[in-house]
């Protein structure tokens, strides 16, 4: 192993000194005192707050071209592109930063890999892997499954599939995902920590050595040894939530839009233009930054659209999307229509019409926007999360699993799963 592969593995390695026994294993002391005012460990984990990740391994960057196909990521680092499958092998370090995956994130034997702020629409699966991290408001389509390793460290990413952490022996922290189907933890033996996650399915955990701890966790049901790390019955936070954060991606330029009638918009990105209406067919990737809009954005299945300080007469949208996010000074002189697709987050919005978000699977983000007409949330599965939106009619929430949650909406009526919110 050369040096500067032993120091990037060795790094790696210790980012999970997030909890005491990796700390000791990194070469730093366990015996230290806390630091004043620190949040209590939750049930013996770590503390239940949000988690000051270390930087990634230093590493130079992967060749421009990358290709189709799959690239064996061997001590490099894999910035903002959009690429097919990704492969670590044995003993080799892989960064992962805002990279955009077709396929999935394979991590063998002895191998690390450090991801942040990635979309991948496989797998994640790591067999043997000396260090996993996955962090930065990432989202899997597939399901996580690490298996037979040492560390891994999982927070704030959104999994469509399960998340499987099975037969390892180093210390693993999952904290603030959401999954949809379940999260399973067997036969582990280096100690695990669990915190504010929500699953769709069940919270299995069986055999592990320790038995895991943690709190704050939401699922359909906690099964065996993790039965008692349900949320906190103590009132939450008052402050203001911070909203996730996914980097657009790096997309280049349209050619000069047409000034009228309907625009594709493939895997290219849009600025100040004033066009009619923007299409953003399967599969495709969309960013609109300060675009004006006669019409609608319709949005197809399996495609992303980034939308920033956008304009918008008509309605937007999406039906069987990916992943929907509306940030900036946006306006919609329409509704926001989402229905049967993946994570959204619409912050800081004027809406003259509606927001209806129907059977979608991800995480649904709603903050501090304002709408002329209701908000309406149903049959949702990703969890929904709303705060501080001001709503000149309605907010009804029905059969989401979980509940919505969330605080400081104001509405002519709040409803049902939304009466308290």
């Amino acid at each position: 192993m050369s040096h500067l592969q032993h120091f990037a593995r060795r790094s790696a390695l210790c980012l999970a000194a997030l909890t005491p026994l990796l700390l000791a294993a990194c070469g730093g002391g366990s015996d230290a005192p806390a630091a004043a005012g620190a949040p209590p460990p939750a049930s013996g984990g770590v503390p239940v707050a949000a988690l000051a990740l270390p930087a990634a391994p230093a590493l130079p960057a992967a060749p421009a071209n990358i290709g189709s196909g799959t690239f064996e990521c061997r001590n490099v680092r894999i910035g903002a592109v959009e690429i097919d499958t990704v492969s670590v092998p044995a003993g080799a370090v892989c960064v992962l930063d805002g990279t955009g995956l077709i396929g999935s994130i394979l991590v063998n034997a002895g191998s690390v890999v450090d991801a942040r702020n990635v979309r991948v629409r496989g797998n994640l699966q790591a067999d043997g892997a000396a260090a996993v991290l996955l962090a930065g408001n990432s989202a899997i389509t597939g399901s996580v499954q690490i298996k037979q390793g040492a560390a891994a460290l999982i927070t704030n990413a959104q999994i469509g599939g399960d998340l499987q952490l099975t037969a390892n022996r180093g210390v693993l922290l999952a904290q603030d995902n959401r999954v949809t189907g379940n999260i399973q933890v067997e036969d582990n033996t280096g100690g695990v920590t669990l915190n504010t996650n929500v699953a769709n399915g069940n919270l299995q955990c069986k055999q592990n050595q320790p038995a895991p701890v943690g709190s704050g966790n939401r699922a359909a049901s906690l099964e065996d040894q993790c039965r008692n790390l349900a949320a906190a019955t103590t009132p939450p936070s008052t402050g203001t939530p911070t909203p996730p954060v996914t980097p657009p991606p790096v997309l280049p330029p349209a050619p000069t839009p047409p000034t009228g009638g309907t625009f594709t918009c493939r895997d290219v990105s849009l600025g100040a233009v004033s066009i009619d209406t923007v299409v953003v067919p399967a599969g495709a990737r969309c960013t609109l930054t300060g675009t004006r809009l006669i019409g609608s954005v319709l949005i197809e299945q399996g495609a992303e659209v980034d939308l920033r300080d956008v304009v918008v007469n008509g309605n937007l949208q999406a039906e069987r999307a990916a992943r929907v996010a509306v940030a900036g000074a946006s306006r919609f002189g329409g509704s926001l229509q989402i229905v049967n697709s993946g994570a959204a987050k619409i912050e800081g919005a004027s809406v003259t019409g509606d927001i209806q978000l129907t059977a979608n699977s991800g995480l649904l983000w709603l903050q501090a926007n304002r709408v002329g007409g209701s908000i309406q949330v149903v049959d949702n599965l990703g969890g929904a999360l709303l705060y501080d939106n001001r709503i000149v009619g309605d907010l009804q929430c029905k059969q989401n699993q979980p509940a919505p949650d969330g605080r400081g909406n104001t509405a002519a009526s709040k409803e049902d799963q939304c009466a308290t919110l």
